[in-house]
């Protein structure tokens, strides 16, 4: 009887012994299989990362590309006005529930895929409180409009389209539930996003976010430029960019390779931090139907200046003091975008490709307020 218990034991020692080596060989493959990135790699990104680069000359904001390269592998069609033809998809698998408040779903086109061959996977923002102008989502709008002239103006941003969006199973996809609605397979006027790159995390394990004023402190303490720096915030603050929790902005790698044991690293001078989530700007609000409305974003001052001292009045990046060299980086590249609205109504036309005049203030009143906001920095000079 003693032979047979010990016997017992040592054989569910062992199934338990081998079980635990195949689920850890099961974990470690599913990470390589992901391509995650190493602990050096991320460490290295936290000191190096870019924020901004010089622009790319033929980068047209309306349409979102450059038209001598075509758009991105994915990319939703538009035509000249910029406006995305409509996309019929199928439902991804439900992802984890994520950080974000506000519903989405997942899904891919037949027939459209990555380098890789894997179909491109959407990430869809629908209006989750009604299709009435006082109920659409105003992420939807602030994301297209921020991410376009973000890329326009040198910094990073997701590409992001307002598109009319049908998918018949896609409620199965919903990270969260309808409020006050009922999901349809019809989803007019959705924000659909594709990611700027792999998010730097380690192990798989979607943790590629850092907090803003740790981050930009960090870096800045790393070497990077301080006018780069100062004119992100300066940004940021033109935008009103308001949810700032660390999980909206991101250590991403544009350009990667696999190592040989199958984990990722970031090729040199390809790590950028920068905001993932911009839902909350042109008009910050806590409530998802009163962002990107002209009456919010309206009559706020991006940039301070008292006696020669700059201020950027941006949220959660820490030091707030603008040089003159940071305030004269954004400046430029305002001071194009003004030039390029005199010549073909560019600002405007942006404006008018968001399709928020469906719910909102025109184009032309949004473009003036643009406008404002760009001559108070273009207009102030700062002493320190």
């Amino acid at each position: 009887m003693k032979r047979y218990l010990v016997s017992i034991i040592f054989i569910t020692a062992a199934l338990m012994l081998a079980y635990g080596q195949k689920s850890g060989r099961d974990k470690r493959g599913a990470a390589a299989q992901k391509s995650c990135f190493t602990k050096e790699a991320r460490e290295l990104a936290e000191r190096t990362a870019k924020v901004w680069q010089e622009p790319d000359p033929g980068y047209d904001p309306v349409l979102g590309y450059n038209p001598q390269q075509g758009p991105r592998t994915g990319a939703p069609p538009v035509n000249p006005d910029g406006l995305a033809r409509p996309v019929i998809c199928v439902a991804n698998a439900k992802p984890e529930k994520g950080p974000g408040t506000t519903p989405k779903f997942y899904c891919s086109v037949a027939g459209v895929v990555d380098e890789d061959g894997e179909l491109v996977r959407y990430k869809v923002k629908p209006h989750f409180k009604g299709q009435s102008r006082e109920k659409r989502n105003g992420e939807v709008y602030g994301e297209f409009l921020s991410s376009r002239f973000s890329k326009a103006l040198g910094f990073f941003a997701d590409d992001e389209w307002v598109v009319d969006v049908t998918c018949q199973d896609c409620e199965k996809s919903l990270n969260k539930p309808f409020q006050g609605t009922s999901f349809t397979p019809f989803q007019p006027a959705a924000g659909i996003e594709l990611a700027l790159g792999k998010g730097i995390d380690v192990d798989c394990n979607d943790e590629d976010y850092g907090a803003l004023s740790t981050s930009l402190a960090k870096l800045l303490q790393s070497g990077a430029p301080r006018a780069e720096i100062d004119a992100f915030k300066l940004w940021l603050a033109f935008i009103d960019h308001g949810d700032t929790k660390a999980s909206n902005q991101k250590f991403t790698c544009l350009k990667s390779r696999k190592n040989a044991d199958g984990t990722r690293r970031c090729e040199p001078g390809q790590a950028v931090f920068y905001v993932s989530d911009m839902g909350s700007t042109f008009g910050y609000s806590s409530s998802s139907e009163s962002k990107a409305r002209l009456r919010t974003w309206k009559g706020k001052d991006p940039i301070r200046v008292s006696g020669g001292q700059c201020v950027a009045n941006a949220r959660s990046v820490g030091d707030t003091a603008v040089t003159e060299a940071g305030r004269q980086l954004l400046a430029r590249g305002l001071q194009r975008l003004l030039d390029e609205e005199r010549r073909n109504k560019l600002i405007t036309r942006v404006f008018r490709a968001s399709r928020n005049q469906e719910r909102d203030q025109s184009p032309e009143e949004w473009t003036a307020e643009f406008e404002r906001k760009a001559a108070t920095i273009i207009n102030a000079r700062c002493s320190n």
